[in-house]
């Protein structure tokens, strides 16, 4: 007893340095297992222990690491200069670099918690209703946890019971499929113990719902299709997100840049978002569980007041290309700003929207943006409470289609699915036509009757519900060699007017205005289940860029090494300081190092190192 009185106080303890904000106050005095789980509040905070490691204070989790240096660099985005640095983004770090092993221990502790708390349940005189709840929970997370850690390490320790003895740390590697086959084991027996997402109500994001252990559930058994090469999974992956979609609980949010902007804001859309890690403001306070992905990502800004950022990461050129003309993803994804002096209290620049190589590839990754947040933590300089998504509707609706293609080939219903994620980003229903692009036809007179940058464009008529905006970006000799349409505009029945005043003649900017079915997929799309697929990684992509899936994507769809190969010379070409992390991309890279410490401490791993990392 003594022994299950000291591991619940080292749970709890835990557990108090850093919560999500649905977490209620511990006691803090150090109690019996038979005398805690009794209420459905001590259940309750048991159980936010077990959440806690999704956010870590050590950043390892999705606080910074799994959100963005795991998940890089890829042909998506790479950190911004590389310089002399060391981590798992520029594929140079060693088996001890901290992020590595404070990310196992993280993930481990949550099993850890999880268990205990399992086992503390099978006796709770709590009532029977609370007692499925957190154990479904629990079960989820466990599982999990384990995803993340097979994931990215491939055979792993499957723990599933709580550490007793001394002699509990010697767990062999379990292979891959035993892992994955009890993964979903427990995802499964979760599925049907915890609350749907109506049941939570709309303000909870940040604990487990029915739909969302769905949606993750079809997830992993895609996962585990491509990871061991077994089409069996595939079915199982498709009823697990045809059970979302029927939920009707779910749907897009018509405006994309609002879901991130919610995220920033602290505002919770369990429409849209199935399931998030939710953060606090700072690192002050028993439970305050930080983010810092928010300032390393986003336009730099230097400005603390104003919001700090470092823009660390920028996409590459090749992502910005993979957008067409009228996606509104492109501009929020990608910055197509700047601010002033790196001060957004001077104001923005705007980027070329006919971009050249040097500027499409030098452009921040800022799909989650601090000048959004809130007055009372903008002024934080590193940390916030911008909530990162671990499930949103539209991957559940591209991960169906995915895996349904698979099985059947193009389908009108799987082709759907991906309409339904393209039609939101082209917002067919937020602003119907609008303006998709402009041409500079003809740049001017020149030096006889110049253009400057502070010539103002405007764009009228049209039959717009709401004009567009454009700025000129460059000139050259007194002619206009660069534009940026910086608001496509709203309700066009035909092509605007477009008026240049300030200085200069004979320039002209034609506008080209959406047709409403830009979105729509055309046949040559979806002419075989291999086109169609092709089509779904580069969607992906497009949709879920910054959200901790591209690497993993390119792991079990078997193609990681060869899209990295083949950006070195592209990167060499377009932007040569970010070429290092694709030139150190080998074989090793494929899991992630065992952690030496695990390797000294556990006897069943010695000689167990993943290949190359040795």
């Amino acid at each position: 007893m003594k022994k299950q009185v000291i591991i619940l106080s080292i749970i709890l303890s835990f557990g108090l340095t850093g919560c999500e904000k649905f977490l209620t106050e511990l006691p803090q005095d150090t109690v019996a297992p038979e005398t805690f789980f009794k209420t459905k509040e001590q259940l309750t905070a048991a159980l936010m222990p077990v959440y806690s490691p999704l956010g870590s204070a050590d950043e390892s989790t999705y606080s910074r690491f799994l959100s963005l240096e795991a998940n890089s660099a890829t042909d998506e985005y790479s950190a911004r200069s590389a310089g002399t640095a060391i981590n798992a983004g520029l594929y140079n770090a060693s088996a001890s670099y901290a992020n590595f092993t404070n990310c196992w221990n993280n993930l481990y502790l949550g099993i850890e918690r999880a268990n205990f708390l399992l086992e503390q349940l099978e006796t709770s005189p709590a009532p029977a209703a609370d007692v499925k709840q957190v154990k479904g929970e629990a079960l989820f997370l466990r599982a999990y946890y384990h995803f993340i850690l097979v994931s990215y390490w491939g055979d792993i320790p499957l723990k599933l019971t709580s550490t007793k003895k001394a002699s509990d740390v010697s767990r062999a590697r379990t292979p891959v499929k035993e892992v994955y086959d009890q993964i979903i084991k427990d995802m499964t027996e979760a599925e049907g113990l915890v609350k749907t997402s109506t049941e939570w109500g709309v303000n909870i994001t940040g604990r487990v719902s029915k739909t969302a252990v769905e949606g993750i559930l079809s997830r992993v058994c895609l996962h585990a299709a491509g990871r061991l090469n077994d089409e069996s999974y595939l079915p199982v992956a498709v009823s697990w997100g045809k059970k979302v979609v029927a939920s009707n609980e779910h749907r897009l949010n018509p405006d994309y840049k609002q879901v991130f902007i919610n995220h920033s804001q602290d505002v919770n859309d369990n429409k849209e978002n199935l399931w998030e890690v939710e953060f606090m403001r700072d690192a002050t306070g028993v439970y305050g569980e930080f983010e810092r992905f928010g300032s390393t990502i986003g336009v730099q800004n230097n400005d603390v007041p104003t919001g700090f950022a470092q823009a660390g990461y920028f996409a590459t050129g090749t992502l910005y290309d993979s957008y067409a003309d009228g996606d509104l993803r492109r501009d929020w994804t990608i910055a197509n700003y700047a601010f002033v002096g790196t001060d957004a209290s001077r104001g923005k620049t705007y980027l070329n929207t006919t971009a050249t190589a040097s500027t499409r590839w030098r452009r921040p990754l800022a799909k989650w943006r601090r000048e959004f947040q809130k007055a009372d933590v903008i002024g934080i300089k590193n940390f916030g409470p911008t909530n990162y998504p671990l499930l949103r509707y539209s991957d559940v609706l591209l991960t169906l289609a995915e895996a349904d293609n698979a099985i059947n080939g193009p389908t009108t219903e799987n082709i759907d699915y991906v309409n339904q994620v393209r039609r939101r980003a082209y917002g067919v229903d937020l602003v119907g036509r609008n303006v998709i692009k402009l041409t500079i036809t003809n740049g001017g007179a020149g030096t006889s009757s110049p253009y400057t940058l502070a010539s103002v464009v405007t764009i009228s008529g049209g039959g717009a519900a709401k004009d567009a905006k454009a700025v000129i970006t460059a000139v050259s000799s007194g002619r206009i060699t660069g534009i940026a349409l910086i608001d496509g505009g709203a309700g066009y029945t035909s092509n605007p007017t477009i008026t240049i005043a300030g200085g200069g003649s004979g320039a002209v900017i034609t506008p080209t205005v959406s047709n409403g079915t830009e979105y729509q997929l055309i046949a040559a799309n979806y002419s075989s289940e291999d086109e169609f697929h092709k089509f779904i990684m580069k969607e992906r992509s497009r949709e879920l860029t910054g959200e901790g899936h591209h690497k993993l994507d390119l792991f079990r769809w078997g193609n990681f090494l060869t899209t990295m190969q083949a950006m070195i010379p592209i990167v060499t070409t377009n932007f040569s300081a970010m070429a290092v992390a694709y030139r150190n991309v080998t074989a090793r890279d494929l899991t992630f190092p065992i952690p030496i410490s695990e390797m000294e401490l556990n006897p069943a791993m010695k000689g167990k190192q993943n290949p190359g990392w040795e």
